[in-house]
């Protein structure tokens, strides 16, 4: 008898614990798909190095600039480092070569293409080499010479970017260099005008690393 009733129990409490768990179960869903999944992605950081080669014109002739720029990508859109250029052949008896700090912002793309926007503020100096003539002893004689003159740089420029990998891709872009000379001389022509130090400026640079 005893059995019997406990058994009658257990088969009259079933029913309410099935719809028991029902309704938790049910619970449960409904504050899941309030709240949504949840998603974690990690912001990547990583060093960026890029060697690079400018099409330039210095002294109103066109001329070529090999160099990098490298430093830090951080949160995978902002990049901070430094840079220097220098004349890839001489020209004409001259010298030239510029540098300083890097800022880039690197937009948003897909898995191949990109763009982004960089300037490179700092300074340089161009060095001329040439024969004066001087008058010793009642004599004219050719005397060689060399000048230096120094001058401050901003070179903004947009880039297109082409991704091989996660890590490596390639960068062309177009800018513009502006220059201010400390030392020009209008009536003796020592050193050149601003005007003659800048210029527009095309470049194609390789990525190596960053922040992908």
């Amino acid at each position: 008898m005893i059995k019997a009733i406990g058994a009658a129990l257990a088969l009259g409490f079933l029913p309410i614990a099935a719809s028991a768990q029902t309704g938790a179960a049910l619970d449960l869903s409904a504050d899941q798909s309030s709240q949504g999944p949840m998603i974690v992605e990690r912001v990547h950081n990583g060093f960026l190095v890029v060697p690079e080669f400018k099409f330039t014109e210095v002294d109103k002739r066109s001329a070529g600039l090999a160099g990098a720029y490298a430093g830090v990508v951080i949160a995978e859109h902002f990049f901070i480092g430094g840079g220097g250029y220098v004349l890839a052949a001489e020209r004409h008896g001259r010298d030239l070569a510029y540098g300083g700090l890097v800022l880039q912002w690197l937009g948003a793309g897909n898995d191949t293409f990109g763009f982004s926007a960089k300037t490179l503020l700092g300074g340089g100096s161009t060095e001329s080499s040439g024969t004066v003539q001087i008058l010793d002893r009642g004599r004219l004689i050719m005397e060689p010479f060399r000048a230096r003159q120094s001058f401050a740089v901003a070179e903004p420029e947009v880039d297109l970017l082409i991704h091989f990998t996660d890590h490596v891709g390639l960068a062309v872009g177009a800018g513009y260099r502006f220059t201010g000379s400390d030392r020009y001389d209008r009536d003796s022509g020592f050193g050149l005008s601003d005007s003659r130090l800048s210029g527009a400026v095309g470049t194609i640079g390789l990525q190596i690393g960053g922040g992908r």
